[in-house]
């Protein structure tokens, strides 16, 4: 039957999801919260006092009226800072959808149900997709919320702009896990290999851009975080260039996972 794997898949996820999310939403309310102290304790006055190469280590860049405006500090000290923490609720989940059930030896008893594996595969990543909006949702719940505690005049449409702006790149690395784990049939390569892909990418970002006109910065294109860019977002809205590349690049990474998985055998 068309959908039970997707239904199945969402009913052993939602839990998860949720408390996910209202972590998530509850980290993302507490950063809005100590705004008001940002304030007290002069924290524009603190960052004018630091030499420009720390500025840009922290990832504040030259529009230091942004980077202290309540908007600048959110894009700053949660979506910036707080990447990594997100990154690994997709790799969970791409995990899931071939690799962790492939490694404990029961996908095979899945997949000799009367249903094909791609649909295995894309119905598996249509419900984790599915948790990565709510996931999103979840998270602007939490800025709204603190927003109001302090009343704080935010931008409620940057505010969803930036929450939405996950979207993409926590599918990115979720499609590159699942791609991984159809090419591989050990979860220990698949794990090793996406955290090496994350952890890179954010070395490369960081580094480009403190190394202003160097080989580092070329090389910080390669790197998915260029693209996610939370401050950008926050500052001009969404970069649909951005956002449709790598859309665009998850589409024929599934799709080659869905070859790949088709074509080699399961282990058991």
């Amino acid at each position: 039957m068309q959908g039970v794997v997707f239904v199945e898949t969402l009913r052993r996820t939602w839990r998860q999801t949720l408390f996910w999310g209202l972590g998530l939403g509850a980290l993302a309310a507490l950063v809005v919260l100590m705004l008001p102290l940002f304030d007290a304790i002069d924290f524009a006055g603190i960052l004018e006092s630091m030499p420009p190469i720390m500025l840009q280590a922290i990832g504040i860049g030259d529009d230091m009226e942004f980077a202290v405006s309540p908007e600048g500090l959110i894009a700053l000290g949660f979506f910036g800072k707080m990447a990594l923490i997100f990154m690994v609720y997709p790799v969970v989940m791409g995990m899931r959808v071939t690799s962790n059930e492939e490694d404990d030896g029961t996908l095979d008893i899945l997949l000799s149900q009367p249903i094909p594996r791609w649909r295995v595969m894309l119905e598996k990543f249509a419900a984790y997709l599915l948790t990565i909006f709510v996931l999103s949702l979840l998270i602007l719940g939490g800025l709204w919320l603190g927003a109001g505690a302090v009343n704080i005049p935010l931008d409620p449409g940057r505010m969803a702009e930036a929450s939405f702006n996950l979207l993409p790149t926590l599918t990115l690395v979720m499609v590159f896990t699942i791609f991984l784990g159809a090419l591989f049939s050990r979860r220990q390569w698949v794990l090793a290999l996406t955290t090496i892909f994350v952890v890179a990418s954010f070395m490369l970002d960081s580094v480009g851009g403190l190394a202003k006109g160097s080989a580092a910065e070329t090389l910080r294109l390669i790197s998915f975080f260029n693209y996610y860019n939370p401050s950008g977002v926050m500052q001009y809205g969404l970069t649909w260039g951005n956002t449709v590349g790598m859309l665009a690049v998850s589409a024929a990474l599934l799709a080659a996972a869905l070859w790949l998985f088709q074509r080699r055998d399961v282990g058991t």
